[in-house]
């Protein structure tokens, strides 16, 4: 007699392939972009318009300085290079790459964003038409103060409208006042990737380094000067840190709105990878610190929390946790930083170049359905097939 196998567990259904997103994606991580623009040339980072004067937009710090009697407070003003503007052309420039790979989604722009497409799912939007839900940017960018005083870093400059043909100016009526930032003006600028996959860290990663490139973050730029990323001893002032948990034993670079000289600035991204420097700092806040070869062990009443582990311009944070070893943070910089963002910059181009609208739309309707929120109804084409580049 032969003994029937009975089914013990019911069978689920293949789920549809979707796209890996950072909103519900085990995959997902914190990326901690720290960066020092530097102006090549007179820019402009936006106007703003007084009577007959364009004004470079500042603010006036407070900053704590020594006397004889102890400590007083005085105050700086530094040129502001506002996060708003960095995150308006930073998605200008990855929708006009969006859009030569995927036509279904060129209707959505700045101010009237779709909510469905992958820039929107990154960068967030709020809802203007049927749709009954917003979505929070997941790339939070802080505004940059000028490391140099605007006193410094400011020059203002006279225009006068002249006739093409007669070669004549409009005298006193065409003439206008300028100001503008003065090429050498350093910004440290942080941006704050939260929750993020490959694909979605090239998108920041693309606009970040085209928009350096082309000088798009500056205005008047090009008939008069650009921005690049800083250097010092022929390496990138850039550090970018990786979480896959959001947790950071080493904190990232900031530079203090109070800080007025490149050179301070400078040694606060060598510090960044400095093993001695991670050693005090930990020994400051109470831990017990071994070194060893290219390697210091951090403790705590004599049981190891972590390990941080040196490389050629890279560290990498170990926890420990009953012998058992997980990497809870990547440091890496310069120019290796560099080019870790220009990998993700090509894994977005990637990306979009085999995009499938159907698989998206799949993607976005599981979104929604995770988040518990009824779409009532779902305008992505499904089937469409990448666009070839031109």
């Amino acid at each position: 007699m032969v003994k029937k196998k009975s089914l013990t567990r019911v069978q689920e259904e293949k789920k549809p392939e979707v796209y890996d997103v950072g909103l519900e994606s085990s995959n997902s991580k914190t990326v901690i972009v720290s960066a020092v623009l530097e102006t090549t040339g007179q820019i402009r980072f936006g106007d703003g318009t007084e009577v007959n004067l364009t004004i470079t937009e500042k603010d006036l710090l407070p900053v704590l300085k020594k006397t004889d009697g102890g400590y007083k407070t005085d105050f700086i003003e530094k040129v502001v290079f506002a996060g708003s503007k960095r995150r308006g052309v930073d998605r200008r420039a990855i929708h006009l790459l969006r859009n030569r790979y995927i036509s279904s989604y060129s209707a959505c722009y700045i101010p009237n964003l779709c909510l469905k497409c992958p820039s929107c799912w990154l960068y967030g939007a709020t809802a203007m038409g049927e749709a009954d839900y917003n979505i929070k940017s997941r790339v939070l960018y802080a505004a940059a103060y000028s490391v140099e005083p605007s006193e410094i870093a400011v020059v203002s400059h006279s225009r006068n409208m002249v006739d093409e043909k007669t070669h004549a100016t409009a005298g006193e009526a065409g003439i206008h006042e300028e100001e503008f930032i003065k090429g050498g003006i350093h910004f440290p600028t942080v941006t704050v990737l939260d929750h993020v996959v490959d694909w979605e860290i090239g998108m920041f990663a693309h606009a970040l380094i085209e928009n350096v490139n082309q000088n798009k973050y500056t205005a008047a730029s090009g008939r008069q000067g650009g921005i690049k990323f800083a250097d010092a001893n022929g390496k990138k002032l850039i550090v970018v840190d990786i979480s896959p948990e959001g947790i950071f034993p080493i904190e990232t670079v900031k530079v203090s709105a109070e800080i007025t000289g490149y050179d301070k600035v400078v040694q606060y991204y060598k510090d960044a990878i400095n093993l001695d420097k991670i050693k005090e700092m930990f020994k400051t806040q109470g831990f017990g610190v071994q070194n060893k070869d290219k390697m210091i062990e951090v403790k705590k009443n004599d049981k190891l929390v972590w390990k941080i582990i040196a490389n050629e311009d890279e560290l990498s944070v170990v926890q420990v946790t009953n012998k058992k070893e997980k990497e809870l943070m990547k440091r890496i910089f310069g120019d290796k930083a560099y080019g870790y963002l220009k990998e993700k910059a090509e894994e977005f181009r990637q990306f979009l170049q085999n995009f499938k609208g159907e698989k998206w739309a799949l993607t976005h309707e599981n979104i929604l359905r995770s988040l518990g929120v009824e779409e009532k109804k779902v305008e992505a084409e499904r089937g469409e097939e990448p666009e070839e580049s031109s």
